[in-house]
């Protein structure tokens, strides 16, 4: 590695920038029993259980951005949220990406306001300049990796919470895993119904 004037090690391009993602957190209840779901699917597929604290829904992946940039996809997160309503999550459903060893829950029905909370982001990333994945949303949550088995045919699911909130993350990989935290987060907008005049 090539060293910096006073002899620190210069950056390696990295230093300077966050693998970013927006997501969904569960709120503690689905996170306790997600997480023992994961822990029982990677023992029946001979994968590596996602960590409870990891859990999350992926809304849209940005990877690796600049921290110059990193505020305008804060204010792209704001827009999006004050255009979002909370809906109820519910995962009923395994599956498995079967190439990857990957085993997740995800949704049978996909709630109309996730696919348009999913847009405003896209939307607001889109007019900020941001290069977005082309592929459709499908929305998962990866319980387990490097599994050996395909989950069994069925297998029972019941799990959700109130989305209320989308969080900003940033993930880096360390030697135990990876590990994510929240950079920022904003409630979603509610809607107030007005009573119809008597």
């Amino acid at each position: 590695m090539s060293a910096a004037p006073g002899g620190k090690p210069a950056p390696d391009g990295r230093a300077g920038s966050l693998r970013l993602f927006f997501a969904l957190l569960p709120d503690p209840a689905a996170r306790q029993a997600l997480g023992a779901l994961a822990r029982d699917i990677a023992r029946a597929t001979g994968g590596r259980a996602t960590p409870a604290e990891n859990l999350h829904l992926t809304l849209v992946f940005l990877g690796r951005v600049p921290r110059s940039r990193v505020a305008q996809v804060e204010a792209a997160g704001a827009r999006a949220a004050a255009m979002g309503e909370p809906f109820a999550l519910l995962f009923d459903r395994v599956g498995g990406f079967r190439n990857a060893g990957v085993v997740w829950a995800g949704p049978r029905e996909v709630a109309p306001a996730l696919q348009q909370v999913v847009g405003a982001l896209s939307g607001a990333l889109h007019d900020a300049g941001f290069a977005l994945e082309a592929r459709a949303f499908h929305p998962h949550l990866t319980l387990a990796r490097r599994s050996l088995r395909p989950p069994a045919e069925g297998s029972a699911l019941r799990v959700g919470w109130r989305a209320d909130a989308i969080a900003l993350m940033a993930s880096e990989t360390l030697p135990a895993g990876p590990v994510y935290r929240v950079l920022a987060s904003w409630r979603l907008r509610e809607r107030v119904k007005l009573q119809p005049s008597p």
